[in-house]
């Protein structure tokens, strides 16, 4: 049972590994999670705060993930509370604290919370730590779209010019701006941010439409919203993927369509729930052309949520049958070892389960 905060900097250590290779945690084990796990939003929310000041950021955050605690809207605003005491607790470094569990919800909470101390610029300052891994600093812009329209009442436009305000400027990150954008967008859609208050219902920026809001908007903002759209119209289609796929295929523009059908592929891995030979029966559903493609993305979904072995498997999968994905699932998945923020020795790690002619070229990139 975890009933205290760690003594000294080496039993911390000591509990975040026991807590990344637990499989469920239990209000046997963390007492908060009685409140945690209730059906009142408010008790919730409490005990969230309460677990974060006990156990501190990283301790709370792999407690929440290893639990029964939904990853839905609920969940989402529970995780919120973690990003809200790190900004309180370590200002403009909470960033560096959080990770992506539930849709990126602690850097969310860090966000609005820094925005509402002092203003947006507060954000740039707070994305620009995560610069020293590009796989995190798109996540973290990606995170500031999201609390950037949270902030803005959902007013979609006036959150896509403020994301224009903070990020335009970037050039070290060409596809920043995007990632912002990206995260607004899927915010609309979601509505995390605004669970259980109403206001799904009362927003401007959805309609009937299957291709709005992307017909409202120029040309700087459509890779954004396509990258998000396929999720709006799967629901419009309840959850129907051939249907689904038509309407992405019907745009009138290749480039959206391609976009539409990247988002597509990633409505695919939540229905696999772990299972990577879902992975191969469902991507049959989007047809011959788009398969292969459908794979290598969900492969690279398995990696990014935190199961990299499944990843590898994927491509694995790909390679015994013979598949022309291969060398494109291999070099999505050796991208994101060598970019994701970890120990050099566990980037090696990765890159040795691989194996053949694709370790090495992992174990190359990885010494770069």
């Amino acid at each position: 049972m975890i009933s205290r905060p760690p003594k000294n900097q080496s039993e911390a250590k000591e509990l975040s590994a026991s807590l990344q290779t637990a499989k469920k945690y239990s209000p046997a084990d963390v007492p908060e999670l009685v409140d945690i796990l209730s059906q009142d939003q408010e008790t919730r929310l409490k005990a969230g705060r309460k677990l974060v000041e006990r156990v501190d950021v990283e301790q709370a955050l792999e407690i929440l993930q290893n639990s029964d605690l939904p990853h839905t809207g609920e969940g989402h605003l529970v995780v919120h509370q973690v990003g809200f005491f790190a900004y309180k607790k370590y200002g403009l470094d909470s960033i560096l604290k959080c990770r992506d569990y539930f849709l990126f919800a602690c850097y969310h909470g860090a966000i609005i919370e820094a925005a509402g101390d002092q203003g947006f610029e507060q954000i740039v300052k707070m994305t620009d730590k995560c610069k020293e891994s590009g796989s995190r600093y798109f996540q973290c812009v990606h995170a500031a779209g999201h609390s950037i329209l949270a902030i803005w009442d959902y007013k979609l436009d006036k959150a896509l010019k403020t994301c224009d305000q903070l990020y335009e400027k970037e050039t070290n990150f060409a596809e920043a701006l995007t990632s912002c954008h990206n995260g607004a967008f899927m915010e609309n859609l979601f509505g995390v941010h605004d669970w259980g208050t109403g206001k799904e219902q009362k927003r401007e920026w959805l309609s009937e439409d299957l291709y709005f809001p992307c017909n409202a908007f120029g040309e700087k903002y459509q890779k954004g919203c396509w990258l998000n759209q396929a999720a709006r119209i799967y629901q419009k289609y309840n959850g129907d993927l051939v249907k689904t796929r038509e309407t992405c295929e019907q745009i009138g523009n290749w480039q959206y369509t391609v976009w539409c059908m990247d988002n597509l592929a990633r409505q695919i891995h939540p229905l696999t729930n772990g299972d990577i030979n879902q992975v191969f029966n469902l991507c049959t559903q989007l047809g011959n052309y788009w398969m292969e493609n459908c794979e290598v993305v969900n492969a690279g979904s398995f990696f990014s949520v935190g199961d990299p072995d499944k990843a590898i498997q994927i491509c694995n999968i790909l390679s015994s049958n013979a598949s022309m994905a291969i060398g494109e699932c291999f070099n999505n998945v050796i991208g994101q070892i060598a970019s994701y923020p970890m120990a050099k020795d566990e980037r090696q790690l990765l890159c040795k389960k691989i194996g053949g002619y694709f370790e090495s070229q992992c174990l190359w990139q990885v010494q770069i």
